[in-house]
């Protein structure tokens, strides 16, 4: 019980840290060693976080309401104390930011921030990506790069990375489909109707196939599938067979065949912080 006000202290000092609330939180609960008894009496984990956080928000910058504003010193850095702003270009009314320490860069990894979708912006930022490992001197030839299909980031990706696979993420492919069956009005019958489900996940199926068994399976289906679903196959038609590679949605071949490893390590993420 006496032990309570002196972690409340320790955590309110801590909230102008840029530590993320929930790390400081299991911290200072361990470094406290509370008995059983001591430990019932304080505030949950989320209950913390939600007054750490509101804490925290009047200690920190206002959000900038643009894309023009100067970035305070804390986010600069690690709390190592290790450069971690790497670009910050402003180009009219788009800018890039990337962060990443040196170590971050060798792993590979990095956080950007980008104020558009288009393949000018990605492709800028693709570029700096390239120029640092010549800095570091160390190679940067992905075999494989995993994406969703966004239109706007196949081109520059190809042209920066010519040698790497470039290959759609079969979740969001399958994704994709679902959204399409609820655009149509069709959850209904792919909730209710076993058949029609059946037809709906042979499209889902087909990345997993060899390339060159895809278009002969999806035109059986194409034949025998249930008349409600006929609106559902057009746009697969449309869509996947005519205007995406075939090659880009294909995974048969590969071991990774999602990002959701990298998805799932960011929901982690953004729960903590």
């Amino acid at each position: 019980m006496s032990n309570t006000p002196t972690i409340t202290f320790s955590l309110s000092n801590k909230v102008t840290e840029a530590t993320p609330i929930g790390r400081v939180y299991d911290e200072e609960v361990a470094k406290a060693q509370l008995s059983p008894t001591a430990l019932s009496t304080v505030a949950s984990a989320q209950d913390a976080k939600s007054s750490l956080n509101r804490i925290r928000r009047l200690e920190t910058p206002l959000l900038p309401k643009s894309c023009r504003f100067d970035i305070p010193t804390l986010y600069n850095h690690t709390i190592n104390v290790e450069r971690f702003l790497l670009y910050d270009k402003m180009r009219r009314n788009n800018r890039i930011l990337i962060f990443a320490t040196d170590d971050h860069l060798h792993f590979p990894c990095v956080f950007a921030l980008l104020t558009g979708r288009s393949s000018s912006i990605y492709k800028e930022m693709l570029q700096q990506l390239e120029e640092e490992p010549e800095r570091l001197q160390m190679d940067f030839v992905p075999n494989q790069i995993t994406t969703d299909f966004e239109k706007a980031l196949v081109k520059p990706l190809r042209e920066q990375f010519s040698g790497s696979r470039h290959t759609g993420c079969f979740f969001h492919f399958c994704q994709a489909i679902y959204r399409e069956i609820r655009e149509l009005g069709l959850t209904n019958t792919y909730k209710d109707d076993a058949n029609a489900r059946n037809f709906c996940r042979r499209l889902m199926a087909l990345p997993v196939l060899p390339l060159h068994e895809v278009e002969f399976a999806f035109e059986e289906p194409t034949e025998q599938r249930p008349d409600v679903l006929a609106p559902l196959f057009v746009y697969f038609d449309n869509y996947w067979m005519k205007q995406i590679s075939l090659t880009l949605w294909n995974v048969s071949d590969l071991k990774t065949r999602t990002n959701n490893n990298c998805k799932g390590w960011h929901n982690r993420f953004n729960r903590r912080v």
